[in-house]
């Protein structure tokens, strides 16, 4: 189907005027969903007589990374900042790591979290810290189920015309021992 085969579709509709309007509404409608689930660039960390004072969104998300790292349990952590009114709200988005529970590192990260912002940063205005478990990376598993001996493998049996030719070499020997 080409653009004529479209064009020629549309054509024969009562009202094509009434489709271009529902397009043009639908395009603009999906623009501004996409200005609003935009992330800040700047957050303003506080005001003052002088003006505001604004923090980077790099800067948050290095910070909420290097608060990751020294977590041991937890990898590939996201930042999503959201502004309601003069309070800004964080969503981490966190993968675990094997032996890593939840609980206690989403306390750990919180409090430490809320800490570096406000402290650091100078984040005066401080939401929600949500944190999302995204996933989970398991490390290795060890068995628990104690491990076989190695199976001894069979001797090669040896062939019965060369066993009686051993016998008969000993035979003889012996007899010629009991000779001398």
């Amino acid at each position: 189907m080409n653009f004529s085969d479209v064009y020629e579709a549309i054509q024969q509709l009562p009202q094509p005027e009434s489709l271009y309007i529902c397009g043009t509404v639908l395009a603009l409608l999906f623009l501004l969903l996409l200005l609003v689930r935009r992330q800040p660039k700047n957050v303003v960390a506080y005001t003052t007589e002088s003006g505001r004072v604004m923090v980077s969104r790099q800067a948050i998300v290095e910070l909420v990374q290097t608060s990751c790292e020294q977590i041991q349990d937890v990898s590939k952590p996201q930042v999503k900042i959201t502004i309601k009114g003069r309070t800004t709200h964080f969503e981490i988005r966190i993968k675990l790591l094997s032996g890593g529970r939840l609980r206690q590192i989403e306390q750990t990260l919180q409090s430490h979290l809320r800490e570096a912002l406000t402290e650091n940063l100078g984040i005066e205005n401080l939401g929600h810290i949500n944190i999302v478990a995204t996933g989970f990376k398991s490390g290795r598993i060890e068995s628990k189920l104690p491990n076989k001996a190695p199976v001894a493998m069979p001797t090669p049996a040896i062939e019965s015309s060369t066993a009686d030719d051993a016998a008969t070499a000993l035979n003889l020997e012996s007899k010629d021992s009991s000779k001398s």
